[in-house]
């Protein structure tokens, strides 16, 4: 039996009904990118790692040159919250503490693991004291820049191949390489090739059972297995490749510096999240839990926190 509706409103409250579950049928764009909170009062950060064990960013200030032997590099402390908690958590020349150029770092357990010009250096996550260290001058490093921990504890090392002079202006007289350390701490060249490109983030993708590298003179993230005589190029972009860091989900952050964004490696592709930024990223780091990155610029002195926009 065919029901008559003879009543406009009853016709346009039907109609209404429909264009609302349509609408909500729809897939919804993704949520935009939205800053929380930023920090102005830095010198010269160039990398950063978050600690969810304390809910805090590392970040490591270079205080200078990067390269550089001056004896004043300091890591700062930020909550989860992008508030400062201490700007020199842990600072050269105080507390027995040797820090010169402090850049790539990551959390193990209750160590905070930082490269420092020609050295990996191991502090306590709480005290901030110092706790080991491991040379590599006997290679002739002199600019380790980010390091790797695969699935065994191992770590894997970029040496960028540029060295400051005393003008403070950077050559390549390389080599470019990647340094393994054996969970006894012995070192030795993993790999050694200028296919490398100045070699700058590095992480391990545990999916992928691959490192994942951001080379600075390239235009194309590479990945590399340590089986592998070389690299091979994965997703090309706009270059100038810095920071690489693989969440426990697989998702892999890159930070370019020439287009100043923040993307994810999905396949053959780099897919912009953060975009636009008015400086260049040079490290990224997330709190998973809370769905939120910290943000560090070099050249801008500036941490920045983020909420992550949603893929959905």
């Amino acid at each position: 039996m065919t029901r008559t509706i003879d009543s406009p409103l009853a016709l346009a409250a039907i109609l209404a009904a429909l264009a609302i579950g349509c609408s909500s049928s729809k897939k919804q764009p993704p949520a935009p990118p939205h800053k929380i909170a930023e920090i102005d009062s830095l010198s010269s950060p160039e990398a950063l790692s978050f600690d969810p064990a304390q809910n805090v960013y590392f970040i490591s200030n270079v205080n200078g040159t990067p390269g550089v032997k001056d004896g004043n590099g300091f890591i700062s402390r930020v909550t989860a919250d992008g508030v400062m908690d201490s700007l020199h958590f842990i600072q050269g020349g105080r507390d027995s503490v040797t820090l010169d150029s402090p850049m790539g770092s990551r959390v193990q357990g209750d160590t905070l693991w930082v490269l420092d010009v020609d050295k990996l250096r191991g502090f306590n996550t709480h005290t901030g004291r110092p706790q080991i260290v491991v040379d590599f001058a006997p290679f002739g490093a002199h600019f380790l820049n980010d390091l790797a921990i695969d699935s065994t504890g191992e770590f894997y090392i970029t040496d960028t191949g540029v060295q400051a002079g005393a003008d403070g202006k950077m050559t390549h007289p390389g080599p470019d390489r990647i340094f393994r350390v054996a969970r006894d701490r012995t070192v030795t060249i993993a790999l050694s090739t200028s296919f490398l490109s100045s070699p700058d983030g590095i992480d391990f993708d545990r999916r992928g059972r691959r490192f994942v590298l951001a080379p600075f003179a390239g235009t194309s993230v590479q990945q590399w297995k340590s089986t592998d005589p070389g690299p091979s190029d994965v997703a090309k972009g706009k270059g100038l490749f810095d920071g690489v860091e693989v969440e426990p989900n697989g998702a892999i952050l890159i930070t370019s510096w020439n287009d100043s964004s923040i993307s994810t490696l999905e396949g053959p592709k780099l897919v912009p999240r953060i975009s636009k930024l008015p400086y260049p990223p040079a490290d990224v780091s997330m709190d998973v839990g809370r769905s939120r990155v910290g943000i560090v610029s070099l050249a801008n002195n500036r941490f920045e926190l983020w909420e992550w926009p949603s893929t959905k």
